[in-house]
């Protein structure tokens, strides 16, 4: 009876392993495989030597544990879904807004330097600005002394140290600060533009303006310039609208 019964169970496991490799679906398929072959060892066992109770025990346990870490794997799946449409829509809010981004680096098209912005959360007594080639070159800097607290923009012209006028492309930028209690330290460099694009990488968010392409964690403020300029005018009436021409000239 027992010789039977070890061949019916492992008949049975060797049945359910073909199933779960030709699966898709595994996860699903051990969770039933975990079952199916529970019940084939229960009703297979010898009435002489029957499964010991403790060990019955042992497995529904199991079972237990692992149908709940599926379920918890799915609801995982589930949030992670519904955070990742959420920051879809959210990144959506930026397009057509005017950011500031995180930069290193300056763009030099036809003589021209694009601005870069800089904020100083307390008085410096002089700010070095340091302008590198891609190799590291030092090509330019500038000492800008005394600057207060606040938002200050800088728009190199192009030259180097010796008064040349460097070729269009992109430059590594730097500013140190020199603080008044004797401390030192680098300060951010940004640039503005207008978002026209929002794109995905590995799942993640990226902002595209018209000279460049950052994640959206490196937004550092946002706005909307054209709002503020016109969002409060109110526009002209139509010409139906417009008072009789005599009581214009009147």
């Amino acid at each position: 009876m027992s010789v039977s019964a070890n061949e019916t169970i492992a008949n049975a496991q060797t049945n359910l392993r073909n199933m779960a490799t030709k699966s898709k679906n595994s996860q699903e398929l051990q969770k039933d495989d975990f079952m199916n072959l529970f019940l084939t060892q229960v009703s297979h066992q010898s009435p002489t030597d029957p499964m010991d109770s403790g060990a019955m025990m042992s497995q529904m346990a199991q079972l237990g544990s692992m149908e709940q870490l599926e379920n918890l794997n799915n609801q995982m799946k589930a949030l992670n879904s519904t955070q990742g449409e959420i920051a879809r829509f959210q990144a959506l809010q930026f397009l057509e807004k005017d950011v500031l981004l995180e930069t290193e680096q300056v763009s030099l098209n036809k003589g021209s330097g694009s601005p870069v912005f800089f904020d100083l959360d307390k008085d410096a007594n002089n700010i070095r600005v340091s302008v590198e080639d891609t190799d590291g070159t030092p090509i330019f800097n500038q000492e800008l002394g005394l600057t207060s607290t606040g938002k200050h923009r800088f728009t190199w012209e192009g030259k180097n140290n010796e008064g040349v006028l460097m070729g269009d492309g992109k430059y590594k930028i730097n500013f140190i600060a020199n603080y008044l209690n004797g401390t030192s330290g680098r300060v951010q460099g940004f640039n503005s533009g207008r978002v026209n694009q929002i794109e995905y990488k590995d799942g993640k968010p990226w902002v595209k303006t018209a000279h460049k392409s950052m994640p959206l964690s490196q937004v550092r403020t946002i706005d909307n310039a054209s709002q503020q300029l016109f969002g409060s005018a109110k526009p002209l009436p139509i010409m139906n609208q417009l008072p009789p021409k005599e009581l214009i000239t009147k």
